[in-house]
């Protein structure tokens, strides 16, 4: 696993989190009348953005998760692709944390040991071949 996938899938995690604090107690028509609609707009569009940083190979690996849960909601409109505010508010409410949440923590609990103990390889290593270097040269 790659850190650009690592950190999409931290922030992924994050902004569901925070969609599931902002929208806790709340119904769809809280956000229909006010302001805050934007915010939970904004973060689905950031869950995107991260969802299409994450690695071919990892989706494939885990291809359990539904990584198409947004696209899947777009619709064309002349050329451009949106989302129905009604399929914002059930990605926010319910579906990105009910379908994603627990699996990408999961992923994170399976890959990020890895990753860690090849940084940690990769990083010695290269300590030891400078230092040889160092040596040859004195």
């Amino acid at each position: 696993m790659d850190k650009r996938s690592i950190l999409a899938i931290e922030k992924i995690i994050s902004y569901i989190t925070e969609l599931k604090i902002i929208t806790k107690g709340k119904d769809a028509n809280y956000f229909y009348d006010g302001f805050e609609m934007t915010i939970l707009c904004s973060l689905v569009d950031k869950i995107d953005e991260n969802i299409n940083k994450i690695n071919s190979k990892i989706k494939s690996k885990y291809n359990d998760i539904d990584w198409n849960i947004i696209d899947s909601k777009k619709q064309d409109d002349n050329g451009i692709k949106t989302i129905k505010l009604g399929e914002i508010w059930n990605l926010s409410s319910r579906l990105l944390e009910n379908e994603m949440l627990n699996k990408l923590n999961k992923i994170l609990e399976n890959e990020l040991p890895t990753y860690y103990m090849n940084y940690c390889n990769s990083q010695h290593k290269k300590a030891i071949k400078e230092r040889n270097r160092r040596k040859n040269e004195e």
